[in-house]
């Protein structure tokens, strides 16, 4: 779908004669009915072309209420078995309610004519933002990303998949809601893509896996992941990580899968950011996120994300996504808080975190008695002051399993229960994390790197082989036409002189 296929103003104006003369589908619409009724919808204007058909203003009339109305070009409409599969596809489009996708409110069938009634929606899609804005300030591009795979997940669980995933196919409303079009429509371009045509002007396949290319029919969930990614990188660096002039190369340049990583090309991007995208964009499926639940966990331990689109003006924008980044101290202080007992929470609620409030439970000379693991995973336990164990804290020295006691007879507790150290060890278990799942993703990374090394190392050996024995092949072949030369002139002698003896004879 076009970046303007059910983009357009929500109202119920009167409908006015065109004033061009009205091509292809438009022009029948107006030649079946001078009042441009088309079943149940009342069509005002167009508002855009796309590859499969045209998309209209319409007034549904029984409802009321204004729609998109896409009505399909006739020439895929005779192609064997299209227009049953984009009946089945748009109905089950219909079950899907999810505030952030597109409305579908049904497939039908008038005067010749099929076409898909649609949620009506007011602003633009992400592509007009990225053409505007050049690239998208992080928390923005995280924020439409996480958005945008909590519905696809939606689908997924379904049994749908997009297939098209794409900024043209990413809408945003004047308020800031981001919502997800085309999820589940059959697409033209399955079984029409030429593998000849210009790279000029190519959407989809920008942004479409390898996969996908070689068969459409025959992609999962993850063809989704990967086109986000794509989606996600754009969004971060301003362009695409795959490029050609042509359809054959940009698919050669994918199957390679040799791009310039995002942090390189915007150095603002955060490397970890940059290799969740290489982690969604991996050539082989396999090393993919292998749900787009797993790909919004990732992106939201970043804790960049915004609550709103920072590029909608509009003073009532909404907050799309309040409290569900990276957990803060303060987040997980309250989350706990809200679920202890109802004692607990009386006294989290008044829990001090100064070094003051650590004094007034320390043992009568100051100190603590701390029980941690050393580097060599051996239990200490060991005396220190307050103002040590919060240098501990802040070293990272200290993990999830340290606990305090205030005196030898005392029970030893979390540094978590414990309010002079509360808020210091949340922000240390936060890092620990933020490292460990960068660690988690580097590892993975080098591991993609590292096959895929191996493998371009076992096709120039493989090519190398090949070409030996094809050079040892013409070398035998040569040697063989000189064996052949070589042996003619040796005996030619011989020959000569038995020919003259018969003649002398």
């Amino acid at each position: 779908m076009d970046r303007t296929q059910v983009m357009g103003q929500p109202g119920t104006p009167e409908p006015k004669p065109p004033s061009k003369k009205p091509e292809g589908d438009a022009k029948e619409i107006a030649k079946e009915s001078k009042e441009q009724i088309l079943g149940d919808f009342k069509i005002s204007k167009k508002l855009g072309q796309g590859g499969m058909g045209t998309v209209y203003l319409a007034q549904q009339i029984s409802l009321d209420r204004p729609c998109a109305l896409k009505v399909m070009m006739k020439e895929l409409a005779k192609k064997p078995g299209f227009m049953e599969r984009f009946i089945r596809e748009a109905r089950a489009m219909a079950k899907i309610n999810h505030p952030n996708v597109v409305q579908c409110y049904g497939v039908f069938e008038e005067k010749g004519l099929n076409f898909v009634a649609m949620e009506l929606m007011d602003g633009q899609s992400m592509q007009d933002w990225v053409d505007e804005l050049g690239k998208l300030p992080i928390p923005d591009a995280i924020l439409v990303t996480v958005v945008v795979a909590e519905a696809l997940q939606h689908a997924h669980d379904l049994n749908m998949v997009h297939r098209d995933i794409k900024p043209d196919n990413i809408l945003v409303t004047k308020k800031g809601i981001i919502k997800v079009a085309d999820l589940g429509l059959a697409k033209s371009t399955d079984e029409d893509m030429s593998m000849t045509q210009s790279g000029t002007g190519l959407g989809t396949p920008h942004y479409m896996p390898p996969e996908q290319a070689r068969n459409a029919k025959h992609v999962d969930n993850r063809c989704d992941i990967y086109a986000l990614g794509v989606t996600l990188y754009h969004y971060l660096t301003g362009k695409v990580p795959f490029a050609g002039d042509s359809i054959v190369e940009l698919i050669t340049n994918k199957e390679k899968g040799v791009f310039q990583p995002a942090h390189r090309v915007n150095p603002q991007v955060p490397e970890r950011l940059s290799l969740i995208c290489d982690k969604a964009m991996a050539k082989d499926p396999k090393h993919r996120y292998q749900h787009m639940r797993d790909l919004v966990k990732d992106l939201e331990t970043l804790g960049l994300a915004g609550e709103t689109l920072s590029f909608i003006n509009d003073p009532n924008r909404q907050v799309i996504r309040r409290g569900n980044s990276a957990p803060t101290a303060t987040n997980m202080r309250n989350t706990m808080a809200s679920t202890a007992a109802p004692g607990a929470r009386g006294l989290a609620s008044t829990q001090a975190t100064s070094a003051e409030a650590g004094k007034t439970m320390a043992g009568n000379d100051g100190t603590w008695y701390v029980k941690h693991v050393d580097a060599a995973g051996k239990p200490n336990i060991g005396k220190m002051s307050t103002p040590q164990v919060l240098q501990c804290i802040r070293s990272d020295r200290f993990n999830e399993r340290t606990q305090v006691a205030s005196s030898a007879k005392s029970p030893f507790l979390p540094l978590t229960q414990v309010p002079a150290f509360d808020d210091e060890t949340r922000k240390m278990l936060v890092r620990q994390q933020s490292a460990n799942k960068t660690r988690s993703l580097a590892d993975e990374y080098k591991k993609i790197e590292k096959q895929y090394n191996r493998q371009k190392w076992w096709n120039l050996l493989t090519r190398f082989r090949e070409g030996t024995l094809g050079l040892l092949g013409l070398i035998l072949y040569l040697g063989a036409i000189a064996a052949v030369i070589f042996g003619a002139w040796y005996m030619w002698p011989v020959v000569r002189d038995m020919i003259k003896e018969r003649s002398g004879g």
